[in-house]
């Protein structure tokens, strides 16, 4: 499936996901405990019929279980050795039982490790685990690719950035788990999730897992409130409790759940699906809701054209384009001794009172210059920078920079959208600039301090 055949397949109308698959296999004699990529391909026939069922309920899109498949979470399990074979088996499994009836998404998530600082992965060495992945997934022939039940904004990104690299061609949808107060786990709030992944290109984007729709409601609002591109609501069925023998039900039956959903059609979105505790009933009562229930009619020119956002990790900034940026003095690593010394010794103490002093006179952002002096080195210690300053001081960020690996180093590592003024001064230089800002979402700040599209 082409990104533009996925446009054309959402302004048909309402795309109908599945349900829950996990809980389902459990039900139907999976045992605990077990690999569910492995137990799937030794007795498809348990995933086949499920699927069946939800493709008979009206699922235009099946999730192949390949969830846990990456190699983190397949070492686990001491099968490292086979993820190409387990994962191209479970999307074969999932394509001659589809046979055309519905598209088949090759499904990831989070490994479990973390990365830094809180842990010791590296960023690119997560992205280097989603590459693997993605490429066996697509070598399988997936239709798309889902990044689902996300819980950091950062992981979805090195997913994303993975995807891009590695079949470009391919639609993505992700989807993030967010508390009823509309943020991760990893605080990154449901506005900034929006704006980060539909600038870097994700063709849909939305919540899975969390809750039921009542309590996922106003997050999926505040989402539409900013999204550009189609929204994706996979909420659960309600809460979970344990029942009378000790197993996990929820709360809210499929009657229920589809009156609910209908609310979230109502609030603009266009791709709807179950999480937990979800079967194929839910589907169709799903679908019966959908039917009775109009796609939100999306204006163009609802959305705001001359908007245009920048976002840190957790919270997200419009201006309007063309803006004239009030930046004061900004970060000068080569005009401040304090900050420059402190920053060769990895401390920046001295940028984050500077930039205390930037929010208090008011400044629109933060401009952070290391020099122009180029490559990773440069980079690095912007990126460095930004990421002492922004844990104290809320303001969008800006890098002056005159060369391209630089730009490149700090955007694919930044959490949020962020803007680039572009100092370069001969040509391959700019080029290498512009596309690095385009291949992350960035945001350009002319000469005369307007900020604009890339």
């Amino acid at each position: 499936m082409t990104k533009q055949e996925f446009k054309e397949m959402i302004n048909q109308g309402i795309v109908l996901l599945d349900g829950a698959t996990g809980s389902n296999l459990q039900k139907r004699g999976m045992p605990a405990g077990a690999c569910p990529e492995l137990w799937i391909t030794e007795h498809p026939q348990v995933l086949q019929q499920l699927q069946d069922e939800y493709i008979k309920a009206g699922s235009n899109i099946v999730y192949a279980p390949t969830f846990s498949g990456n190699r983190i979470k397949m070492e686990e399990y001491g099968l490292g050795d086979r993820l190409e074979e387990i994962n191209t088996a479970l999307v074969r499994i999932c394509r001659e039982n589809a046979a055309g009836r519905a598209l088949v998404a090759g499904d990831i998530t989070m490994t479990g490790a973390q990365l830094e600082p809180l842990g010791d992965l590296k960023l690119e060495e997560l992205i280097d685990v989603y590459k693997e992945q993605l490429a066996v997934l697509a070598a399988a022939g997936v239709d798309l690719i889902v990044v689902e039940t996300m819980m950091s904004l950062q992981e979805t990104r090195a997913a994303v950035i993975a995807a891009k690299e590695v079949c470009p061609d391919l639609p993505v949808m992700a989807t993030l788990s967010f508390t009823e107060k509309g943020t991760t786990l990893y605080g990154a709030s449901a506005e900034s999730a929006v704006v980060v992944l539909q600038a870097m290109g994700v063709d849909a984007v939305g919540l899975n897992c969390s809750a039921g729709p009542d309590k996922m409601l106003e997050v999926l609002k505040r989402m539409a409130s900013v999204s550009e591109i189609p929204l994706i609501a996979k909420p659960n069925a309600g809460l979970p409790k344990l029942g009378g023998d000790g197993v996990t039900v929820y709360d809210m039956d499929a009657d229920a759940f589809a009156e609910h959903m209908k609310a979230m059609i109502a609030a603009g979105a266009d791709i709807l699906g179950g999480c937990c505790g979800t079967d194929p009933e839910y589907i169709r009562k799903l679908k019966e809701a959908a039917a009775d229930c109009p796609k939100k009619n999306k204006d163009p020119k609802e959305k705001e054209a001359d908007r245009i956002w920048l976002s840190s990790e957790r919270e997200v900034y419009p201006f309007e384009k063309g803006q004239e940026l009030d930046l004061g003095q900004g970060l000068d690593f080569t005009a401040d001794e304090d900050m420059a010394q402190e920053a060769a010794e990895g401390i920046f103490d001295t940028a984050v009172d500077n930039a205390f002093e930037l929010m208090d006179d008011e400044k629109d952002a933060i401009r952070f210059y290391a020099g122009g002096r180029g490559g990773q080195e440069e980079g690095q210690l912007l990126l460095n920078a930004i990421t002492e300053v922004t844990q104290m001081v809320h303001l969008p960020v800006v890098i002056a920079v005159a060369c391209g690996e630089t730009a490149e180093t700090v955007l694919r590592a930044y959490p949020g959208i962020g803007a680039v003024e572009c100092l370069a001064e001969n040509e391959q230089e700019k080029e290498a600039v512009f596309n690095a800002v385009k291949r992350y979402g960035a945001k350009l700040v002319t000469i005369d301090k307007k900020i604009i599209c890339c």
